[in-house]
């Protein structure tokens, strides 16, 4: 009993050493006979211990009248009767000293009843006040290959083996699907766990557990969204430097959005925010059920590479190009082949001729001949200008000797190459009978697909990237602390008071003065004595431009009072009931190419960074990159790297290369003032931010700050 006492709730739900059952009909059939006859079918060797107030004997097993009935505590309890009954059966779990609990019961907020979600409050109280780690409700269970357990509604199939791939769902039907599909390929599982409404024990348990699961090797992830996105963020930033994680994320669409006053708002939604989360986190995203079991089995059975440089041979030259297409597609680098390492193939291959990559070894006998099929492995295994190698075969399902032969000889390689070595079908299905849990058995990666596959091996390559990143201790800039705004909720301040705090947060504002008439900016104009831009100070006109409320180009003081004055008249004839605040006189910036740099608040996920085009063509392209702050500065390269707009920073059509170095350290700097400033601002636009020639710095040209 002791050692019971420091088991953690969570250890009690997921690795129970003895179950009861509430909810076993004493006819048979239904969702609680149904659990316990999964944990017999998973040779789970604790004690199942039925429920019921009248029989004696459902199954085969013993039965008690009630929990506190039992010999002993049991570590879980499974609640499979009607919603109105499952508060009284858990209150009567932790009276008799039950630590957790897993509630089969639909008819709470999923319901989407008032009912329903009162129902759903009381059991999380009753949770939380207990201490008891409770799953579900409305979830098909939970079983794991590794300790023989299972208390689950999903159809597992027969063909299902132990692995390293734990997966957790919301959708209880696709973990069935997972299941079968993993099952099917002989990719090796171990915890497979329907999550249903969270109400108690959440997606970010889930995952910390498996983060220091020893059986779990990859972390899969079906998910609609997340209950509460800080702590999602949080056990994602704990678990993935230790293991990868293949996400499967449903309802991407982005419906009814609002947009704020701020471009930011209809940039950056709840899946730019996952998205977000996933980039800075080396998580996988998935777009498909078979593609979230080749990644998930890829990374059971194949090292990290030291790099992204892949070298794929066929033996056919259609399926080169083939696979040269669909890698190209995924992201795939295909290195030219060296010099030195073309030679020793052409030697070995008896052609006369430079190959390319992928490449084509003219046929199948070519590499049949003697051990030139070992003799290429080991060329391309010394090439340390290549981090992964793969060979993509037609693969038959019954299998056939040469294939046999050359994928034996590949697994001969495994224990010695230096890198991953991969096999890709390109025959879609064919791995399901005939080479079904040749993978685990040899140690060689093979991929069913050859689209899904090049898209597995780009979420391998991309994950050991970021491993290789938390090694060397990529750092972000460090959130310091920011007196508050003694600002009023809902305000949207005016760009003057907006650059008041971003220069206070030494972001490269523009230098500028407010004047109160036409002829004080005449005079202010000469503190600056060039071009200058003259705006309408307003917290009631957000967009100045829509109104004729800014001048371009005034350079000589009576230009200034013209245009100061016309900019004045528009504006009041525009909004007449409008507060103004006065003229904004401010340097121009000649020769810049133009970006917005913003935040929008999501409730979830708090403050997110947009990065993108700039200008009054934001909504239109909507060419913008989004990541969660603080940022360093190899992510703030990942998301210019995203952007079309990123080849005007190059020297586009003649002009000058622009100053990139500079808009890096802007954004930086903005990421760790939006972290120190987390909850105070709605919706921040820095638009345009001007990137100059290189050297030359940028300059925050507008500016518009929504307090929250």
């Amino acid at each position: 009993m002791s050692e019971q006492k420091t088991r953690t709730p969570i250890n009690a739900l997921l690795r129970p050493r003895s179950i009861a059952i509430v909810g076993v009909s004493a006819k048979g059939g239904g969702s609680g006979v149904k659990m316990m006859e999964s944990a017999s079918i998973f040779g789970f060797g604790g004690p199942v211990w039925p429920i019921h107030p009248a029989a004696t004997e459902i199954g085969g097993r013993t039965c008690f009248k009630s929990l506190s009935a039992l010999p002993e505590p049991a570590d879980c309890v499974i609640v499979a009767v009607p919603a109105e009954g499952v508060i009284k059966v858990l209150e009567e779990a932790v009276a008799a000293g039950v630590k957790s609990a897993l509630v089969v019961s639909e008819g709470f907020a999923d319901a989407a009843t008032d009912e329903g979600r009162d129902r759903q409050e009381k059991l999380l109280a009753l949770a939380r006040s207990a201490n008891m780690a409770v799953a579900g409700p409305n979830c098909m269970g939970i079983a794991t290959f590794a300790h023989h357990y299972a208390a689950t509604m999903a159809d597992i199939p027969d063909t299902a083996v132990a692995g390293g791939v734990s997966l957790v769902s919301q959708s209880g039907g696709l973990l069935n699907a997972f299941a079968e599909h993993c099952g099917n390929r002989g990719i090796g599982m171990n915890y497979l766990i329907s999550m249903g409404n969270q109400a108690v024990v959440d997606l970010a348990d889930y995952i910390d557990f498996f983060a220091a699961d020893d059986a779990t090797k990859v972390i899969a992830l079906i998910m609609e969204g997340a209950k509460d996105g800080r702590r999602l963020r949080a056990a994602i930033e704990r678990a993935a430097p230790k293991k990868p994680i293949v996400v499967l994320k449903l309802g991407r669409s982005v419906v009814g959005q609002a947009a704020t006053l701020a471009h930011t708002g209809t940039l950056a939604g709840k899946h730019e925010a996952f998205e977000a989360l996933f980039k800075q986190n080396g998580v996988s995203l998935v777009d498909s059920i078979d593609e979230l079991c080749e990644t998930a089995g890829l990374f059971a059975y194949a090292p990290l590479p030291k790099g992204d440089r892949v070298a794929m041979f066929t033996v056919s030259g259609g399926a080169t190009s083939l696979v040269g297409d669909l890698g190209d597609k995924a992201g795939i680098h295909f290195p030219v082949i060296g010099k030195d390492t073309n030679a020793k193939l052409q030697e070995i291959i008896q052609v006369d001729r430079s190959f390319n990559n992928p490449i084509d070894t003219v046929g199948m006998p070519r590499l049949r001949r003697g051990d030139s099929m070992a003799k290429l492995l080991d060329v391309l295994n010394d090439d340390d200008g290549l981090d992964v190698v793969g060979l993509a075969l037609g693969m038959r399902i019954e299998g056939a000797e040469s294939h046999d032969a050359l994928v034996a000889e590949i697994a001969r390689a495994v224990p010695k190459a230096k890198k991953p070595l991969v096999v890709l079908s390109f025959v879609g299905t064919s791995l399901t009978k005939r080479w079904r849990g040749y993978a685990a058995e040899h140690g060689v990666p093979i991929l069913d697909n050859p689209e899904i596959g090049m898209r597995a091996i780009r979420h391998l390559v991309d994950y050991a990237a970021y491993r290789r990143r938390v090694a060397a201790g990529a750092g972000k800039a460090p959130v310091q602390a920011f007196e508050a705004s003694k600002l009023k909720s809902g305000l949207t301040l005016t760009e003057a008071e907006s650059k008041i705090i971003l220069g206070k947060a030494g972001l490269p504002v523009t230098k500028e003065f407010l004047a109160k008439t036409p002829a004080d900016a005449a005079k202010l104009w000469q503190c600056i004595n060039g071009p200058v831009a003259l705006k309408i100070q307003s917290p009631d006109i957000p967009h100045k431009s829509d109104v004729g409320g800014v001048h371009l180009g005034a350079r000589t003081a009576e230009t200034v009072e013209a245009a100061a004055a016309k900019v004045l008249d528009n504006s009041t004839r525009a909004c007449p009931d409008a507060s103004i605040d006065g003229i904004l006189v401010q340097e121009m910036v000649e020769d810049g190419v133009e970006f917005i740099l913003g935040m929008t608040y999501d409730d979830q996920f708090g403050p997110m960074i947009v990065l993108g085009s700039g200008g009054v063509m934001v909504e239109i392209f909507k060419d913008a990159a989004v990541r969660l702050p603080p940022l360093d500065r190899e992510e703030v390269h990942g998301m210019i790297a995203e952007l079309k707009a990123s080849k005007l920073l190059e020297g586009f059509r003649g002009a000058s290369p622009r100053d990139v170095d500079a808009l890096v350290d802007c954004c930086v700097q903005f990421g760790a003032f939006v972290a120190a400033t987390d909850g105070q601002y709605a919706a921040i636009d820095l638009n345009p931010v001007f990137v100059c020639a290189a050297g030359k710095g940028v300059r925050i040209a507008d500016a518009l700050i929504v307090t929250r």
